[in-house]
């Protein structure tokens, strides 16, 4: 039996709200919930406190069991029983859970690390990359830009234990490190850590910081923003790191019966939990029912897929065997071995409402944050039954049959294969319009996803415009060649697994299904870091130093850091392998968060020539007049236009506006479904702007 940790990376979100915070959805387009005061979940009513103060997100981690067969697993209660065998004797002990201790570290690097710079860096930094605040040299110095407020465990038993502070004299045990006073708002705080009984259920919410950020330079009094994402001696309080627990439990029964393949070998003590997990703290989540284009979970879901064979009925060596199981991710030659042979398995045929639908519907629902240009690549959103659009479910959901009329049989291929052909496919992410078509540059197909890439903003690996994962690019193919099934067709129940929330293996996609994906320029909540496999010990779930493994961290009370502490200077190019510290994930993240949220609104993209990185024509005179296409960001997480309105009014996207934001945020107000919305009166929107205070 083994013990898991879920969702294998939380996420909770800021707010300036002390007391008030709500619970972060765990299914795709969710509402956040919040809890009653008997402990039941209900869909939040308000984001904002009656003070107008945004609530917190706190993430909630939970402990399952899983046999050595395998299996969904469950979720462990208080009461539940287990067979535990010590290692020497053989003894079997029949034990009772009694309570979970939950041991959690958060950190803030960002101030301590390279200047982020677009996807320069990605696969290693050389050696002349500037380093954030690099005027401050001295070893120790350079190890108060990190936040550090050291860990905290909770457990349930003990009432004055259940909650914890990452709050400055808060951990009398370790040396902490918070930065000076700071203009506008100094950082004292990186949240805290809280423990809840559900039904039994031991779980741990954690929540993170209050969206402060700060300079401790000024001028003229007030600090200066002059970069989107690197700021000289400023600090902000979002932060990342581990999330670890262990098994409290009392001994019921002994005896010298021998071990069975599903008892859990362990000596005296509470029992480590195997598989820990991660928790981010990010910024709001301002339209938390609109999706991504590409989620965390499509990204992360791609590199298990591809890296450690996560689907290997879609992705496995050929030919397919229904037996052929995933290689362990802890086997590097194995592994090494599958990934060089594994390769797409033409047969497979994806389901159109689980797998396409909710891809192709997407883009609709931008039209709510968004100037939606029906000139520039509108149109084809449109999926209304029978409307025919170049989405109309009714002409694209219908898979090939026996008996067809051939000629509808052919239009429904075309409308399939237009839609696969404006996919921007991998190597095509410079590419403004379809390479394949004919005519004029303003007559040609505008190529899909119509959002900006990684890199619109210099000439060092540019990657001006977004493109789907591969392995949602496989599915689309699958289905423009007509290889799908249309559940609806074959009286089959609908399913999303991002939707389902009962399984941990469910729990850790629906909570990452909220998060941004892509454009990583430094992106979201996490920036391209996430799309390393080497950061991962298993499909989803973070690989941890081990310096900052429960074991080093804690025995039962808390004790003193027994490693070495977090590192303030970038890590030698091994360290991937080892394992993330505490604040390893935000660290590429801009600095404040505020300065790149507030700029990710819309970029002029060069579409002047596909490669504008080794062509100037200034340099030979070309007669040639730049080519420029306004492009937008990520409007479902940084909404642009609602309703016709500007969501940000009198915060312009400027370096003075970022410095607006870095206090207006609080201001801004939320995106959700509209109670009265009827699909056949237009005056009604299907989404609507509520509790802002702009």
């Amino acid at each position: 039996m083994k013990f898991k940790i879920h969702p294998a990376i939380g996420i909770a979100r800021v707010g300036d709200s002390p007391d008030n915070f709500y619970l972060a959805p765990e299914q795709a387009g969710q509402l956040p919930f919040e809890l009653t005061s008997d402990g039941k979940e209900k869909p939040i009513k308000t984001f904002k406190d009656k003070q107008q103060r945004v609530k917190r997100q706190a993430a909630r981690f939970r402990v399952f069991a899983y046999d050595d067969n395998g299996g969904a697993g469950k979720e462990i209660k208080i009461g539940d029983t287990v067979d535990i065998a010590r290692p020497k004797t053989g003894q079997v002990l029949t034990i009772q859970v009694t309570d979970i201790a939950w041991t959690v570290y958060l950190a803030n690097k960002k101030s301590s690390w390279y200047e982020f710079q677009q996807l320069d860096g990605e696969h290693g930094y050389s050696n002349s990359h500037p380093l954030r605040n690099a005027d401050v040299t001295d070893a120790d110095a350079r190890q108060q830009l990190i936040i550090d407020p050291g860990p905290q465990t909770v457990n349930y038993t003990t009432e004055k234990n259940r909650t914890a502070q990452f709050a400055k004299g808060q951990n009398p045990e370790y040396t902490q490190s918070f930065p000076p006073p700071l203009t506008p708002s100094s950082i004292d705080t990186l949240g805290e850590l809280r423990v809840i009984m559900q039904d039994s259920y031991n779980r741990l919410l954690v929540l993170g910081g209050y969206g402060n950020s700060g300079s401790y330079k000024t001028g003229f009094g007030e600090p200066v923003i002059k970069h989107y994402a690197n700021n000289e001696g400023w600090f902000d309080d979002v932060s990342d790191g581990p999330v670890m627990a262990r098994i409290v439990y009392k001994v019921i029964k002994e005896d010298g019966r021998k071990p069975s393949p599903a008892t859990v070998s362990h000596p005296p003590g509470p029992i480590t939990v195997d598989a820990p997990a991660w928790v981010i703290v990010g910024y709001p989540r301002y339209a938390p029912q609109i999706m991504d284009i590409v989620t965390m979970d499509e990204l992360i879901y791609d590199l298990a897929v591809r890296e450690f064979g996560y689907n290997p009925y879609m992705y496995c060596p050929q030919p397919v065997s229904s037996t052929q199981k995933p290689p362990d991710p802890s086997d590097e030659k194995a592994l090494g071995l599958w990934r060089e042979q594994a390769q797409w398995n033409p047969d497979y045929y994806p389901y159109f409402y689980r797998d396409i639908w909710p891809l192709l519907s997407r883009p609709q629902n931008f039209t709510f944050v968004m100037d939606f240009d029906a000139f520039t690549g509108g149109d084809p959103h449109n999926t209304t039954s029978g409307g025919g659009g170049n989405f109309d479910p009714t002409l694209i959901s219908i898979p090939p049959y026996d008996g067809e009329d051939p000629q509808e049989r052919a239009a429904r291929r075309r409308a399939r294969m237009f839609v696969w052909g404006v996919l921007r496919k991998p190597g095509q992410e410079n590419l403004w319009t379809n390479p394949l078509g004919v005519g004029p540059v303003k007559n040609l197909p505008i190529l899909m996803p119509f959002l900006c890439g990684d890199n619109p903003l210099s000439n060092t690996v540019p990657s001006k415009f977004l493109r789907l994962t591969e392995t949602q690019l496989f599915i689309m193919k699958q289905w423009a060649e007509g290889k799908f099934i249309n559940e609806k067709e074959e009286d089959m129940p609908i399913t999303n697994p991002e939707q389902l929330a009962g399984t941990g293996a469910d729990i850790d996609r629906g909570v990452l299904s909220n998060v941004l994906g892509g454009a990583f320029c430094p992106g979201g909540e996490a920036a391209w870091i996430m799309r390393n496999p080497a950061i991962y010990a298993e499909p989803y779930r973070i690989k941890h130093s081990p310096y900052f493994s429960i074991a080093n961290l804690i025995t039962w009370q808390p004790q003193p850091l027994s490693g070495p502490g977090i590192t303030p200077d970038p890590p030698d190019a091994g360290s991937m392998q080892i394992g993330l510290e505490p604040g390893d994930l935000t660290k590429y993240s801009a600095v404040p968060w505020q300065a790149d949220f507030n700029e990710c609104t819309t970029n002029s993209i060069d579409i002047t020539y596909e490669q504008w990185n080794v062509i100037d024509p200034q340099s030979v005179g070309d007669p040639a007049q730049d080519i420029t296409q306004n492009t937008y960001w990520w409007p479902a997480h940084r909404p642009v236009i609602v309703n016709g309105a500007p969501w940000s009014q009198g915060i312009p996207q400027t370096n003075a506006g970022d410095l607006k934001m870095v206090t207006a945020w609080k201001e801004l107000g939320f995106i959700k479904d509209n109670p009265k919305y009827d699909p056949t009166n237009p005056d009604e929107p299907q989404y609507i702007l509520v509790e802002s205070n702009l």
